[in-house]
């Protein structure tokens, strides 16, 4: 009888409040604690995150986890998510590597604004998910270089395509567009003002 009760407690929905914490905590959390869930169990997860709406949205359609329900209430996102049994959830070391990548690309945006030599981006292509921008870099093969998105354009976590002038930045986001990539807007920097130009 104990084993059998041991066994409805285990299977039961559960709730993680992860108020407070920032990007890229929340998702990486959630996709930790998902991966120790068994099939068809359902996670009711909360976040104060402003990012984590879009971030949730997108982790469970590269995961495969199915959202049930999506909902804001005041500051606080509330996903309610089921386990799906074909899912693949990321493995502790690809968190590793994606923190890894945000230091990287912090790094090599302080380097392109600090060097005199090099003339500066003014466009910006935004992406629907990190994953997608990092996959778009490296199809492009070093015609644009990944960034993290300016605070002007999106204050979520994020990554930005820098491309100098209107008419290369289009012509990139439309081969990613015509490829597949989930690509969103091109913006312009006009002094400190970024502007979405595209579409």
């Amino acid at each position: 009888m104990r084993q059998v009760m041991k066994a409805v407690e285990e299977d039961k929905d559960e709730v993680l409040d992860l108020t407070g914490l920032m990007c890229p905590l929340p998702v990486v959390i959630t996709s930790e604690k998902v991966r120790k869930l068994k099939d068809g169990q359902k996670l009711t997860v909360i976040s104060t995150d402003p990012g984590f709406e879009r971030d949730i949205y997108n982790w469970c359609l590269q995961t495969g986890n199915e959202l049930l329900s999506l909902k804001k209430e005041g500051d606080r996102v509330i996903a309610e998510i089921r386990k799906s049994s074909g899912s693949v959830e990321p493995s502790l070391w690809y968190w590793i590597r994606f923190h890894a990548l945000g230091v990287k690309l912090h790094v090599r945006h302080i380097l392109m604004e600090l060097n005199p030599f090099v003339k500066k981006p003014d466009h910006f292509i935004t992406f629907t998910a990190i994953s997608e921008g990092t996959r778009a870099e490296k199809y492009l093969k070093g015609r644009a270089k990944l960034i993290p998105i300016p605070d002007e354009i999106d204050p979520r976590c994020g990554v930005v395509l820098a491309v100098r002038g209107f008419d290369r930045a289009k012509e990139i986001y439309e081969e990613l567009l015509k490829e597949g990539f989930g690509v969103e807007a091109i913006y312009s920097k006009e002094g400190k003002v970024y502007r979405r130009v595209y579409p």
